[in-house]
């Protein structure tokens, strides 16, 4: 039986980010491959690579994928996305078509929730007030015990039983934590239980949590979703993390309630990326702002790679692939 014919729509420096030698070798053992090519691809490129590929890879850099480019392609069978979402890519009506789409986003999440919860672990300690002291050549304890939040009985608010909002509550369930508590709209109280978490409405979530995890996809639904009504909500010295998006967070309004010296932040995205010269966030004490580095850097770009050879091994196997995306959900995903 002949292998499928496996086009890579990425170019040869993001492929080789990607995948490793050996992600190459195995896809090399499995599908005919035609790797990615050494000059950049363009939308023409990548209509004349498709033609007669059953199984396409994507993933940053692919540019969007038009009626055009899968009619040239009627043998198409699976798309395996290398990265997150997939909704830039496909044009309206896709599913139609019957094609088949994975995607990354759970080797993704693994990444994103790791960071949040290394940020959540350092912010209950204090350590960021702690480091501030030592800088400038002091050993201060009493001043950050009343900041101090040990996990041990506290309450985490997570945001969203997204990929990312699943692997961390994962994370989460290792501490001795005394709740955690969940919103999401689109988790029924059955699955909630299941999930080990108690769910709630988003107002209670803000003000019971001693650490909210904002793990929302980004849409036209959430965008502002932490407002300041949300925001005045939170308990004082309680901490709010974003590694989702800057656009579900009113950006004015958390820079008016980190002016109150009430609570703390860690904010990896904004909206804009990155912030204005002079923003209040670069210089606020109670903000901790990163470049929107809790995603895929380095290493954990591997993890894609492994992920999309997972996908192809299981297709051609006749397995179901684990990280098929629900085409008829996709207006609420990421």
């Amino acid at each position: 039986m002949p292998k499928p014919r496996t086009v890579v729509l990425m170019t040869r420096e993001m492929q080789d980010r990607v995948f490793s030698e050996h992600h190459l070798a195995r896809l090399g053992e499995l599908v005919a491959l035609t790797p990615a090519r050494d000059d950049e691809i363009t939308p023409d490129g990548q209509l004349s690579a498709m033609t007669d590929a059953e199984i396409i890879l994507t993933g940053w850099g692919t540019h969007a994928l038009s009626d055009a480019m899968f009619d040239a392609a009627p043998g198409l069978k699976v798309m395996c996305h290398s990265a997150g979402s997939v909704k830039h890519l496909l044009p309206p009506g896709f599913a139609a078509r019957g094609i088949r789409v994975t995607s990354a986003a759970p080797a993704l999440a693994v990444g994103v929730a790791e960071f949040a919860f290394g940020l959540m672990l350092m912010s209950m300690k204090a350590v960021w007030a702690c480091i501030a002291a030592t800088n400038a050549g002091r050993w201060e304890r009493e001043p950050v015990m009343d900041w101090i939040c040990e996990p041990h009985g506290a309450t985490v608010g997570i945001i969203a039983a997204s990929s990312v909002g699943r692997e961390l509550l994962r994370l989460c369930k290792t501490l001795s934590l005394k709740s955690i508590l969940l919103y999401d709209p689109f988790v029924s109280e059955e699955e909630a239980a299941r999930l080990g978490v108690e769910k709630v409405s988003l107002e209670e979530l803000m003000r019971r949590s001693d650490v909210v995890q904002l793990c929302a996809p980004n849409l036209p639904a959430t965008r502002h979703m932490i407002n300041a009504e949300m925001l005045a909500r939170m308990r004082d010295k309680a901490i709010f993390i974003n590694t989702s998006r800057g656009a579900l967070v009113d950006e004015a309004a958390l820079i008016a309630e980190l002016e109150k010296r009430r609570i703390l932040a860690c904010v990896d995205v904004t909206d804009p990326e990155p912030p204005a010269p002079g923003n209040p966030l670069y210089t606020l004490p109670n903000c901790i702002l990163t470049p929107h580095i809790a995603g895929a850097v380095k290493q954990n770009i591997r993890r894609q790679g492994a992920s999309v050879v997972e996908q192809v091994e299981a297709f051609v196997a006749g397995r179901p692939m684990p990280c098929e995306v629900a085409l008829d959900r996709l207006d609420i995903l990421a």
